[in-house]
């Protein structure tokens, strides 16, 4: 049995600490290289991340460590898993469209992107993936259209990060997800919560992984660099982490936000 795949799509991946392992470097390459590689890796993830805001933090960690076709099994187990909802098995296939159709992907293979995403319009219509995934599906066709077609390591080298994504902002909350910085940061806390609620609705989806969704939540409607910030609705979220998981590993973490947000003057 795969080890953590009820977290599906580690449904969130919610797990930022969890990164994959990096892949070890040829031995003939120099220092400088190796420098420089890391750099670029690096580099990679946040271009990916700011393009595409849809990205879970697994993806974007694929992209990054050039590991899409391990991205790609882990999701589709949990696409096969018909124990979870529709809405999330759509999540893992439009997570592997958005992985293989990011223009920052060395692997990038936009024919593989295009059956995946035309996979959740056709298999799951109803889902809040598929109008997403049309919105792709057009970029892709249009893009294709374009005579001149750079490689990730073109484009990547003149990209330069928006001076309004920083997701290492020192206000941002250490614990907070890509996703839930992004969202913070380029006013998409209600889509972002969206997904995580989708975790918590999931009779399927592990109590670790609706433990972390409760907590993200939270974190999310108490940034300050949250246009949207919302202490009642923090202090709700982490209230109920509290109250369905007593036992969590985040309970320590979640009652100190809690205290925080109560003792605020901040509305």
């Amino acid at each position: 049995m795969h080890p953590s795949l009820p977290a599906l799509l580690a449904l969130c991946l919610l797990l930022g600490a969890c990164s994959p392992t990096t892949p070890l470097f040829i031995a003939q390459i120099t220092t400088n290289e190796v420098v420089e590689y890391k750099t670029m890796k690096s580099k990679r993830m946040a271009a990916a991340v700011e393009e595409e805001g849809d990205l879970l933090t697994y993806s974007a960690m694929a992209i990054r460590d050039a590991k899409s076709p391990e991205a790609e099994e882990l999701y589709l187990v949990g696409y096969r898993d018909d124990k979870f909802s529709d809405d999330v098995r759509a999540i893992a296939l439009y997570q592997i469209g958005l992985i293989y159709m990011s223009r920052f992907n060395e692997q990038r293979d936009d024919t593989k992107a295009l059956a995946y995403l035309e996979r959740v319009l056709n298999e799951f219509p109803g889902s809040r993936a598929a109008e997403r995934a049309e919105a792709r599906i057009l970029v892709i066709r249009q893009r294709a259209k374009d005579p001149v077609q750079k490689t990730s390591r073109e484009l990547l080298a003149t990209w330069q990060p928006s001076s309004n994504l920083d997701l290492y902002k020192p206000g941002l909350d250490p614990d907070m997800t890509l996703l839930s910085r992004r969202a913070v940061l380029k006013d998409r806390v209600a889509e972002a919560e969206e997904l995580y609620l989708l975790a918590l609705s999931d009779a399927h989806v592990q109590p670790d992984i609706k433990q972390k969704a409760l907590y993200q939540l939270g974190l999310m409607y108490l940034a300050p660099d949250n246009p949207h910030a919302n202490r009642d609705k923090a202090i709700g979220y982490f209230r109920r982490l509290l109250v369905q998981f007593p036992d969590s590993d985040l309970a320590t973490k979640a009652s100190r936000h809690l205290d925080q947000a109560l003792n605020s003057d901040r509305p």
